[in-house]
């Protein structure tokens, strides 16, 4: 941690670099930062010498941030960036449930705090009218028997102007005309997402998460590593496969990728 350099610039999220939040069951320990290269990096580094479960990494602002496909991520000042570390003990099949159970969370937060109503993209963008206010991104380092440890990107727009770089983008002051405290929005989401993920083994946050999402029955481009696929998203199975249909009739699973919604 001593490596990282830090500026000297006022964060409502706090001055210090780390604090403790009392969830519903633990106290964690989140460390803040006023620049970062990538939330991501510093956890991957975090998570492989030891560190709790529910550790958080979170930044003002990342210079290097990325999203899937290792897309850039552009972090604006006002923007909350963080990635938490999680050490689950359960079945490494069962990992994607995390991702769902992050975006039902902060869905719920967003509607109930700040009375946003917003929709689920697949696999866990976060929409308001179409336009993007949450991006996330998961990576997890594990064998077929074990999970070492799945750390979730996120990146929120809140009090920032991202639509200087992104024009499809909307940020939370946007919407509803105030200031917002990045720490409260913070401590809100990891409270509830600590409930959803309390019995994730038990229960599927997939089953919620499309009572929301925004994806299935529209056409859809989806942009893999090695592939462009197109048609119509007709599920989401309970596994978190986005199911589309071809110009043929023929389905496929999709299991990861970049969703681009069209009209037709």
């Amino acid at each position: 941690m001593n490596k990282i350099k830090r500026t000297n610039q006022p964060s409502d999220l706090n001055t210090s670099s780390s604090f403790q939040l009392n969830l519903k069951n633990k106290k964690i320990t989140v460390y803040h930062f006023n620049n970062l290269s990538s939330t991501m990096d510093l956890a991957k580094e975090t998570a492989e010498k030891g560190c709790a479960n529910l550790t958080v990494i979170v930044a003002d602002r990342q210079t290097k941030g990325r999203g899937r496909l290792k897309r850039t991520w552009y972090s604006s000042e006002g923007g909350l960036y963080f990635t938490v570390i999680l050490k689950p003990d359960i079945a490494p099949s069962l990992a994607y449930r995390f991702n769902f159970a992050a975006s039902v969370s902060l869905n719920k937060i967003l509607k109930k705090h700040y009375n946003i109503s917003a929709t689920l993209k697949w696999p866990n963008d976060i929409l308001v009218n179409q336009k993007k206010i949450c991006g996330m991104l998961s990576e997890m380092e594990g064998d077929s028997c074990k999970i070492n440890y799945i750390n979730i990107g996120i990146g929120i727009n809140v009090n920032n102007n991202p639509t200087k770089l992104e024009p499809t983008a909307v940020s939370i002051k946007a919407l509803i005309k105030k200031t917002v405290s990045r720490k409260k929005l913070l401590t809100l989401f990891l409270y509830e997402f600590e409930k959803t993920i309390e019995n994730i083994d038990k229960n599927n946050p997939v089953l919620e998460w499309k009572k929301y999402n925004t994806t299935i029955n529209k056409y859809v481009k989806i942009v893999t590593t090695k592939d462009v696929l197109t048609g119509k998203a007709v599920d989401v199975d309970e596994t978190g496969t986005l199911i589309l249909k071809g110009k043929d009739g023929s389905l496929k699973k999709v299991i990861y990728g970049d969703c681009f919604h069209h009209a037709n």
